[in-house]
């Protein structure tokens, strides 16, 4: 994580919730990948080492997996749900074993409490006076009030007690991911609920949607399905596994257990071998 940017170029504390991994045009790039990457910092090498498990199975027939398409609270689009629940299939028609169980999780919540912890991270280097204003808007703020608008000022400007309370609900969630993966190796997810969407710079951020099967949705949302395992510090591989009616890709995310990023790049292999893999972009 050393260099991973939040925070600012040169910071040495990790922060909660950065991500980092390997990109590449197939699964061996990002075998690969974490060979060179993984591993304790410089100054941490006397006293550690970290040796990710191999892949929980040897074949894919082994493969234990649920899936998670949809959600009331964080509904997925109809053409990306299409393309998900083909991957699914194609799976189980090669023998894996896949079902639609997924972890006792009340994904509203867990996005929430994802906010909570992630809005303090990604604006702790808000300048001085713009903090302030934050604080006093979350203060002014009806008790009541859950918006979008006030949730951003409070858990940007959380107290340390709420952030606790906040940690220990995500500790309640890893525990149940721990739980659910005694019987499953893997769970297929959205990445996000749409295809990729028009570049949106506009002005207020907290007024942009995107669009899920014509109807408006918050822009946010599109960090909803990659809340459970970002904040469960659970490995996740995406996949290409095909596209839209107008040509878009639609990744499938592949969860996995904890510190079982080989088990997850390991699914996703096979997965190439069902759908297709990685296409080279069409050049006229």
């Amino acid at each position: 994580m050393r260099g991973h940017i939040p925070g600012p170029p040169g910071t040495l504390a990790e922060r909660d919730l950065n991500v980092a991994g390997p990109l590449g045009r197939a699964v061996e790039d990002l075998s690969l990948g974490l060979d060179v990457l993984v591993g304790p910092l410089p100054e941490e090498r006397v006293a550690w080492s970290l040796r990710l498990p191999q892949a929980r199975r040897d074949n894919l027939r082994e493969y234990r997996v649920g899936f998670w398409f949809d959600d009331p609270a964080y509904p997925v689009d109809g053409e990306v749900r299409t393309v998900l629940e083909a991957a699914a299939a194609a799976l189980r028609q090669a023998g894996c074993a896949v079902s639609d169980q997924r972890p006792a999780i009340d994904l509203s919540a867990a996005v929430r409490t994802f906010f909570q912890l992630l809005f303090p991270v990604v604006l702790a280097d808000l300048p001085g006076e713009a903090f302030v204003e934050m604080a006093a808007a979350a203060a002014a703020a009806p008790a009541e009030a859950d918006d979008f608008a006030t949730r951003t000022v409070r858990f940007t400007t959380i107290r340390h007690h709420a952030w606790i309370a906040a940690d220990e609900a995500r500790q309640r969630i890893r525990v149940q991911c721990a739980e659910f993966f005694k019987t499953h190796d893997a769970l297929l997810m959205p990445v996000v609920p749409v295809a990729a969407i028009p570049h949106d710079q506009s002005q207020p951020m907290s007024a942009r949607t995107i669009s899920v099967d014509g109807k408006p949705r918050s822009y946010f949302e599109l960090f909803s399905w990659i809340a459970l395992p970002t904040m469960a510090y659970l490995p996740a591989t995406v996949a290409p596994v095909g596209r839209t009616r107008s040509g878009l890709p639609v990744g499938l995310q592949i969860v996995g257990p904890y510190l079982e990023d080989r088990t997850t790049v390991d699914l996703a292999k096979h997965l190439a071998g069902v759908c297709g893999g990685f296409e080279a972009p069409k050049v006229d």
